[in-house]
């Protein structure tokens, strides 16, 4: 089993430069799976601890994890692996693992019989437990990344279009949901998405080191380049598809002056056009 603690390790996402420190520290043999990730904004601070299971992971809870941890209820959260549920009960949050979703109580689940929520807002997607965190807490994570407050009209439009073009292939890939409702196998087989490229940094079955300390490793990994690859479609939205969307928009609404049948529309400056850039 393993605690991580100690020496810094410098991780650039983005402009906010956030930085990490580990150090692994070998406890008892029945100690939980733990990943302290810290930074340097609050060493001093009181952290909450963020459960979720040890063994194999997937894209759903490595993200999960690095969103909570976004957030200033669980800013700079250990990362607790377990599955003990005695354990699991005594932590601030757990996710995709338990049994429980109860939001109320920050646990957030999706494996448990019954289980069928979405996301809404025209959604239908069973959310996995990254999907659970997003719905609960995407807006928070939107705002403080633009420095803009939670009910800002921008916050709102990023929080629907993240989930559409990001969040939701996640919970769909891990609920086991097809792309096309269709019985036909696919033509060709993609194994280069977010999902699979974090399955791949599971310990190999054929490698000799199977330790706690080697697979803790590579949940670190596997949480910050979810994690990356969400700041970086977060930051595209703000600064590219939202001001391409206002141009569009601006455009569109003026699209009669150029012509009384409103069918012709005249950008008034270089943008990218696609549909998608209006939703």
């Amino acid at each position: 089993m393993l605690a991580f603690r100690g020496c810094w390790k410098k991780l650039v996402l983005f402009a906010g430069q956030r930085y990490v420190s580990m150090t692994a520290v070998a406890p008892s043999a029945k100690s939980p799976i733990s990943v302290s990730v810290l930074s340097t904004c609050s060493p001093t601070s009181s952290l909450k601890k963020v459960g979720t299971h040890n063994g194999s992971f997937h894209c759903d809870e490595a993200l999960g994890c690095f969103m909570i941890r976004l957030t200033e209820k669980f800013a700079d959260a250990e990362i607790i692996r377990s599955r003990d549920p005695q354990l699991l009960d005594t932590l601030d949050a757990v996710l995709d693992v338990g049994g429980v979703y109860d939001p109320s109580r920050d646990r957030y689940d999706h494996h448990q019989k019954g289980f069928n929520d979405v996301f809404g807002h025209g959604f239908n997607t069973k959310l996995s437990s990254a999907g659970l965190v997003y719905k609960h807490y995407g807006k928070e994570i939107i705002a403080k990344e633009l420095e803009v407050d939670e009910e800002h009209q921008d916050v709102q439009r990023l929080y629907l279009c993240l989930y559409k073009r990001f969040i939701e292939a996640v919970d769909a890939i891990d609920n086991g949901i097809n792309k096309y409702d269709t019985d036909e196998p696919p033509r060709y087989i993609d194994n280069t998405h977010l999902s699979a490229r974090v399955g791949r940094l599971n310990l190999d079955w054929m490698d000799p080191d199977q330790s706690s300390e080697k697979e803790n490793e590579a949940f670190k990994q596997a949480m910050f380049l979810a994690g990356h690859e969400f700041l970086e479609s977060v930051h595209f939205l703000a600064k590219s598809w939202l001001p391409a969307r206002s141009i569009i928009i601006e455009c569109i609404e003026a699209r009669r002056s150029i012509d009384p049948s409103g069918e012709i529309v005249v950008l008034n400056k270089f943008c990218p056009v696609s549909i998608l850039y209006l939703f």
